[in-house]
């Protein structure tokens, strides 16, 4: 009988029975083996020679080492490994609950102590600083969230590339600041940081679905100009916003097949998506702008919203459709501010 391994997704508890249903198509092999909330893991032959393999639904993922309950059994895992310096990522599962309704004094304090406690038992094991770059061997530990009880610790590893987010868990959470006009704001600057798309200070952005704001204002932030698409109200604090170098926000107050192919800004460099639709219809609109942005974009950002079991069955088709529009790289991920969505992350 061959030796086997395991693979680990970590993922929104809410998502799992998705995550499961899309690995067994995308990869029949890999056979269920256990789970926390927020953390999954699947087993297959020892000489699996693929990466372990992406899914819409996992927001970070790789393979395992084994348990451990303390930080000598979490060094004795890394021992065999390497003996080279490696990037740590200690990060916590999700609880059950969205990220923004957690209590922020809690939320991340296990794993801060548990990575203070690595470092300090291991001088030079780890590599300064969290963000991974391309080629790195990265080793990973997960634990419970920080207002749960401990019930031990995963340990893992991945080699990172562009597949996976650079952060710890992929990325956290981003919390919202008071300014923010609602949580759309976490959206986009999770996407942001788990592609390393970074939009550059001048650049041109058009939003489908911006109203009250909060994307919007998180690009305005970032010193981009912005073009908001909905017929909805904006906040004042958006439609007021003048940045150091005059960037601001221009309100398209219509639907977005109703907006003039000559009141479309020139250039657009990023586009944003998170109508309130159903994506096979809001993927209409997308196609437009991306069409009327003539090749000018650097990326896109487009929110698929899941409701029901008829959406998940239909993501095949809704993919291809995204990968139609010319994009040199698609990926997709859950972020810790989703709900019923999954982020399609577009580099032209």
């Amino acid at each position: 009988m061959a030796e086997s391994t395991f693979l680990w997704f970590l993922h929104q508890p809410t998502s799992v029975d998705w995550l499961k249903r899309e690995l067994a198509t995308r990869r029949p092999e890999l056979r269920f083996a256990f789970s926390r909330p927020g953390l999954t893991t699947f087993k297959v032959e020892l000489g699996y020679a693929d990466d372990p393999p992406a899914s819409s639904f996992a927001r970070a993922w790789g393979r395992s080492l084994g348990r451990a309950a303390s930080v000598p059994e979490v060094l004795a895992l890394l021992e065999p490994m390497t003996t080279a310096p490696v990037r740590l990522h200690v990060f916590e599962r999700d609880p059950d609950r969205p990220a923004d309704e957690r209590d922020a004094a809690l939320v991340g304090t296990r794993p801060a102590a548990l990575e203070r406690a690595l470092r300090e038992a291991a001088p030079g094991r780890f590599l300064e600083g969290a963000q991974a770059t391309d080629g790195e061997l990265v080793f990973d530990v997960i634990s419970a969230p920080s207002e749960l009880p401990d019930d031990g610790l995963l340990v893992g590893w991945h080699r990172h590339d562009r597949s996976h987010g650079p952060w710890p868990g992929g990325v956290t959470h981003v919390p919202i600041p008071a300014a923010a006009p609602s949580r759309a704001w976490a959206k986009i600057e999770e996407a942001i940081r788990w592609s390393g798309m970074e939009p550059r200070v001048g650049e041109r952005a058009v939003e489908l679905g911006s109203a009250p704001g909060g994307a919007s204002f998180a690009l305005l932030e970032r010193g981009l100009e912005v073009h908001g698409v909905d017929p909805g109200a904006m906040a004042p604090e958006v439609l007021a916003y003048r940045g150091a170098k005059g960037n601001r926000f221009f309100h398209h107050a219509m639907p977005a097949a109703e907006v003039e192919k000559r009141a479309v800004p020139r250039p657009i460099h990023w586009l944003a998506s998170d109508i309130n639709l159903a994506p096979m219809i809001a993927l209409r609109y997308v196609e437009r702008f991306v069409a009327l942005a003539r090749g000018t974009l650097r990326g896109a950002f487009i929110t698929l919203k899941i409701n029901d079991d008829g959406i998940f069955e239909a993501l095949p088709r809704l993919m291809s459709r995204v990968e139609r529009l010319g994009a040199r790289e698609v990926r997709y991920t859950q972020l810790p501010s989703h709900r019923s969505e999954i982020v399609a992350m577009l580099a032209w």
